[in-house]
């Protein structure tokens, strides 16, 4: 039987997204303590004290490369999200598994995930749905809400529903598209045959968008559209960056608490940060290489101030969605976020380690306030365990010695 929008609304659905932040940490400044089962943040976690009762920390698991180079500020990344460590530079070589996650729980809603880029470059994600195609994320704010509450967006504010007749149209069309691929297919050697099926997903994805616009949507008392942001710079100015950060990820609460979407990837700075201050032309990369250790300090001073302002962009997103209302609680009660790194330490692009984070209870799924220290264990765990969280049917994941069986089980509820 299919599911009504009435039904729609009165459960909470699971939404799960990454948020991605570049350059890592400062070895010895950010991981925190636990005394009597509370975190005590470090200078660089600092930022987090209001929002670390959603959190949990991860450290210890290492990016394991099979003898194959580390490539600077892809390695990392590449590895925890596919599974797989890269050969070639910038090339990864099969889809991240939170596409397979948006796939199990995105189902029935307007978009299957929604990504976006608080530094204005579209270049800058990290989410593949094959080794050859990417998620293609926003980059301001105008253009994030163009697609979640222009003109298609339909909040069924009450009143007899009427499809619309111009998506009525579109699938017409992409009908008859779908009937000419298998005669297309037959033509085609395998690797094009590949091309052709990705391209056919794709149809297929905007095809279902047009089915909701043919079907009456949820009633969800809270969904109401947004004023539409007004024109500004984006790039990688640390200002521009926090200002749109924050005006995006106030849109993607309002989207996920309109039921858009339930799956997200949200980057605040790309993997080499090319984050920098206002008039400044040091970027927070050229700090971690350029900048000497404070013999006093014992450390890199300005190096550690772009993590800060990392962190603080992260708590400003878990706050925002901790302060949604949803149901008895919040949008964050039912969300599982995310958040990681490239590296640990970039000053010598470690991939020992990597900084990790999750948010949110995920529906009751998942506990927080845990610290979760590794020994070198595969960075694989934490993908196969977000992957069961949601119900994905696997009980192994990764490739060569980054392949594993073993959830990170302290983390589930």
């Amino acid at each position: 039987m299919a599911e009504t929008p009435e039904a729609r609304a009165a459960s909470a659905p699971l939404r799960m997204g990454t948020w991605f932040w570049g350059c890592g940490i400062t070895p010895g400044r950010w991981t925190p303590d636990i005394v009597n089962n509370e975190f005590v943040l470090k200078p660089e976690s600092a930022p987090l004290e209001k929002v670390k009762q959603h959190l949990n920390f991860l450290t210890g698991f290492d990016a394991i490369l099979d003898g194959k180079p580390n490539h600077v500020h892809v390695s990392g990344t590449f590895s925890l999200r596919s599974g797989i460590a890269p050969t070639k530079f910038g090339v990864m070589e099969g889809p991240t598994f939170e596409t397979a996650i948006a796939d199990r729980i995105g189902a029935g809603v307007r978009f299957k995930t929604v990504d976006f880029s608080a530094t204005g470059n579209v270049r800058d994600t990290y989410s593949y749905r094959s080794a050859q195609v990417r998620n293609t994320p926003e980059v301001s704010p105008e253009a994030l809400y163009d697609r979640l509450f222009g003109v298609e967006f339909n909040a069924s504010a009450g009143g007899e529903f009427v499809p619309d007749a111009k998506a009525l149209r579109r699938l017409s069309v992409l009908s008859v598209v779908g009937e000419q691929r298998k005669s297309m297919a037959q033509q085609l050697g395998k690797e094009d045959q590949d091309r052709l099926d990705q391209y056919f997903t794709s149809v297929r994805e905007v095809e279902q968008q047009l089915e909701l616009q043919t079907v009456e949507p949820a009633r969800v008392e809270a969904c109401q559209a947004p004023a539409r942001p007004e024109p500004m710079e984006a790039n990688y100015d640390l200002a521009n960056v926090h200002r749109n950060h924050e005006l995006m990820a106030r849109l993607l609460a309002m989207a996920l608490v309109c039921d858009q979407t339930r799956s997200f990837n949200v980057l605040f700075s790309n993997s080499a940060s090319s984050l920098h201050r206002s008039g400044e032309a040091s970027s927070h990369h050229l700090y971690t290489h350029e900048e000497f250790t404070d013999s006093e300090l014992g450390y890199q001073v300005e190096t550690s101030k772009f993590v800060v302002e990392n962190m603080k962009g992260w708590a400003k997103f878990v706050e925002i969605l901790a302060n949604t209302p949803e149901g008895d609680g919040s949008l964050l009660d039912n969300c599982l976020v995310f958040a990681h790194s490239d590296t640990s330490w970039a000053k010598i692009h470690a991939v020992q380690g990597i900084p990790m984070m999750t948010a949110g209870a995920a529906g009751g799924r998942l506990r927080t306030r845990q610290l979760v220290t590794a020994n070198g264990d595969p960075i694989t765990r934490v993908g196969l365990t977000l992957q069961q969280l949601v119900g994905l049917p696997i009980s192994e994941w990764g490739a060569g010695a980054m392949r594993t069986d073993a959830p990170v089980s302290k983390l589930l509820a």
